[in-house]
């Protein structure tokens, strides 16, 4: 049995023990020299979240709009290419996991899991990030099969 998960280091030190190294080392790194990882860390550890009890919440929201939808939370789930490698139907899953919550998902041109595939499996749209590469024709399809 695992031990209890109480904080984010506690669910990547689990994490780390069932998932392939290559694979921890694909999702844990950035592109080039990762300099933009490094800032995104450090402005994420900058951030504190004050604790506080007894308030009412009861008519609190945090849904909000992001480019003319509104969504459950104001976030959406990044594309992260060859998701379909961390878990069979990944990305399915994913967007699955994003629909129920109510926030966007969106496909990475280097999934796994095709447009098709993902589109069949659920009802919400999703979006598409597509990686513009020197053959344009293949561009245009994976334009024409996000539509």
């Amino acid at each position: 049995m695992s031990p209890p998960i109480t904080c984010i280091d506690d669910l990547q030190a689990l994490y780390h023990r069932r998932v392939p190294r290559m694979f921890v080392d694909y999702v844990e790194s950035g592109s080039w020299s990762e300099s933009t990882l490094r800032a995104n860390r450090l402005a994420f550890d900058g951030l504190t979240f004050n604790q506080r009890v007894a308030i009412d919440l009861s008519e609190r929201s945090v849904s909000a709009p992001l480019l003319g939808t509104d969504y459950a939370l104001p976030v959406a789930l990044a594309p992260i290419g060859m998701g379909g490698m961390q878990r069979a139907d990944g990305e399915i899953l994913a967007a699955r996991a994003a629909e129920a919550i109510g926030v966007p998902y969106t496909l990475s041109t280097m999934s796994v899991c095709s447009i098709e595939d993902v589109a069949a499996a659920t009802t919400a749209p999703f979006w598409f990030q597509l990686y513009v590469m020197r053959d344009e024709g293949f561009v245009r399809s994976l334009i024409d099969r996000a539509r």
